[in-house]
């Protein structure tokens, strides 16, 4: 099942979205946009700040329709680039950088970490910079303090 929606006027998607759907949540709406299940144009947009100009067709498929099986699980980070200084992964929305005092153990740096360790031979890595829970993108991770 599918919704299509014609955009009357310019504004942001998560905007639109929370405006159209009959009282879905706007972390609903962020679920469907991770799990691929917004298109705008017939192509699947994945940023809730994605800009709607007049005219815009917006489709919410269903949940079975998403594409979020097909991607890595979240314990698995995409590692974009490596070298011997740094480590450059793709960060998915919903996940902090590093740990706050409400959230100690499901963050970027405590996956990676645990993903490229060994018994015998533990990864220490220094974030380079944050980004917001809800922003996903490239997080860099230096491989020494220097």
């Amino acid at each position: 099942m599918a919704n299509k929606y014609e955009v009357k006027e310019p504004g942001n998607l998560l905007t639109f979205l929370a405006e159209q759907s009959g009282g879905m949540s706007r972390n609903k709406i962020r679920e469907r946009l991770q799990d691929g299940c917004i298109t705008v144009n017939g192509a699947p947009i994945r940023l809730a700040k994605h800009e709607l100009e007049e005219g815009d067709t917006v489709e919410m498929l269903s949940k079975a329709h998403g594409t979020r099986s097909s991607r890595r699980p979240l314990s698995e980070l995409e590692v974009l680039h490596e070298d011997a200084e740094m480590i450059a992964i793709h960060k998915p929305a919903g996940l902090l950088s590093v740990a706050s005092a409400k959230e100690g153990e499901k963050h970027a740096l405590a996956l990676l970490r645990e993903q490229l360790s060994t018994i015998r031979r533990p990864v220490r890595l220094w974030p380079v910079h944050r980004l917001d829970r809800d922003t996903s993108g490239v997080l860099l991770f230096a491989k020494s303090v220097e």
